[in-house]
């Protein structure tokens, strides 16, 4: 089977003369059929928000930040200084981590994220 993996995004925004509407779709193969889906509490000191070792290509990952007032940030280091990803409240964000663990770091109290992570 393939194109089993359909990501899309979209972004409009309009302000004074100012619009644009774009919509970016990609469809994958993928090899395996493992992913992980949870929701999570992340403090203010790093944390590993999920690890994807027990696959062979950790794919996509998806995380909505819940909280209404504080952001999160993730990376791929566990002791990270620079952070690779900040999600403010109430953000999305979709990419591909450089490897199988990510680590979160919530702003001035704990958030909770949901996420979704996708073997290709």
């Amino acid at each position: 089977m393939s194109d089993e993996l359909r990501l899309s995004a979209s972004i409009n925004f309009s302000k004074g003369s100012a619009l644009i509407n774009r919509a970016m779709t990609v469809t994958l193969d993928v090899t395996g059929d493992a992913y992980c889906a949870a929701v999570q509490n992340i403090g203010t000191s790093p944390e590993q928000v999920v690890q994807m070792s027990e696959v062979g290509d950790p794919g996509y990952l998806l995380v909505k930040n819940l909280d209404s007032t504080n952001y999160v940030e993730l990376s791929c280091e566990s002791g990270a200084t620079d952070w690779t990803v900040k999600i403010p409240a109430g953000g999305i964000a979709l990419f591909r981590p450089g490897g199988n663990t990510v680590y979160g770091k919530a702003n001035t109290s704990a958030v909770t994220i949901e996420y979704v992570w996708i073997e290709v």
